[in-house]
């Protein structure tokens, strides 16, 4: 029987590897995950959960890199001779880079989760650079200003090594703080190499595009605008792991007044919105929503629209038809609350001051037709 459970694992295993990142990819190997715990074979647990971390992450499902993190470690901080950590270095960037997404994991844990992650870096004698970045990217996301500022200036002087993230991710990362600041030329400058398909990675230019609608649009630039939207839309429209970028691409539909194909974009990803893990994703689906909605209740042309959305929903109606004002109060209701939860988290206003944004773009509208 020994034999039987290890064939079944391991052809769940290579089913999963013949997929593309996404929820059957993330179950198949969750699947086998048990099959190995269920037998308590942990080498093969820690082997399973590597590929795991890596499906979830690039998935859409960051809670379950997390889990699957957490035990692995766990494994290392035992027997760190079997389960080197260094051989995690990578996968412990990207969990626990993605921790403050989750409101309910508090200030302290994520100080102490950083503070691992440099304790190990430390210890092979590489990742400065790496640490800042997460550090920056920490404050930033949590609204310490100050703190962004300086990590910031930090980061970029720190000399690069072998867990540096590629220069092209580097990059990108760079655009959100001139977009954060207003530098929306200096954004387009820096981002020439990605727009000219000369520079590119595994989720590059998939996140750029969306982060430089708003910096075209705000330039002037709406024939190029278009065709990033189009362009970058379709990298994204069948993987929920950017739920946040297609939030972007809806705001830039709201923002030229492409309200019905907007509502399109609502129809066919509410359901990501519903139950993805990232409460920071959800908020900025949920913000730009409801921004489109208010476009369309600001139109005053129609009251109800018609929406085929999930059953789950929890408005969900069978005829398909929906009250404008009544889907604009669930989702802003629904950002305003993860914003309120995220405030409170990280004793900021920064969640509730991007949400605040809207009533600034309801100002800025200018109509442009994309077909």
């Amino acid at each position: 029987m020994s034999g039987d459970w290890r064939e079944q694992a391991q052809g769940l295993w290579e089913r999963a590897d013949g997929l593309e990142p996404g929820e059957g990819k993330v179950r198949l190997l969750e699947e086998a995950v048990r099959l190995a715990d269920a037998h308590a074979d942990t080498g093969m647990g820690y082997m399973l959960r590597d590929s795991l971390i890596d499906a979830a992450t690039f998935g859409g499902f960051p809670d379950k890199a997390l889990v699957a993190f957490a035990w692995c470690r766990g494994q290392q901080k035992k027997d760190p001779k079997r389960f080197d950590p260094e051989g995690m270095f990578w996968k412990q960037k990207w969990v626990v880079g993605r921790i403050k997404e989750f409101p309910h994991i508090t200030r302290r844990q994520i100080v102490d989760a950083l503070d691992d992650v440099e304790q190990c870096f430390t210890k092979a004698d590489a990742g400065k650079r790496a640490v800042l970045k997460m550090r920056y990217q920490a404050a930033r996301d949590m609204g310490d200003e100050a703190e962004a500022d300086r990590l910031w200036a930090a980061w970029l002087e720190a000399p690069r090594d072998h867990l540096t993230d590629c220069r092209v991710c580097e990059l990108d990362d760079e655009l959100d703080r001139h977009v954060d600041k207003g530098e929306w030329a200096q954004a387009l400058r820096k981002a020439k190499p990605i727009l000219e398909g000369r520079q590119a990675c595994a989720e590059i230019p998939h996140l750029t595009f969306g982060t430089l609608l708003y910096p075209l649009f705000k330039l002037g630039q709406l024939e190029q605008a278009r065709d990033v939207h189009r362009r970058g839309y379709a990298m994204v429209a069948k993987n929920r792991e950017f739920l946040a970028t297609v939030g972007e691409h809806l705001e830039f539909l709201a923002l030229t007044d492409n309200l019905s194909r907007g509502l399109t974009l609502l129809e066919k990803h509410l359901g990501w919105a519903l139950d993805h893990p990232s409460f920071r994703d959800r908020f900025a689906f949920f913000a730009s929503a409801a921004f489109l909605l208010e476009r369309i209740l600001a139109e005053g042309s129609r009251d109800t629209v018609s929406l085929r959305l999930t059953k789950a929903f929890p408005e969900y109606r069978a005829d398909c038809g929906y009250e404008v004002k009544a889907l604009h109060a669930w989702v802003h209701g629904q950002a305003r609350d993860i914003a309120s939860r995220f405030d409170a988290r990280n004793g900021t206003e920064r969640f509730s001051r991007l949400l605040a944004r809207n009533r600034v773009l309801a100002d800025e509208v200018q109509p442009f037709v994309l077909d």
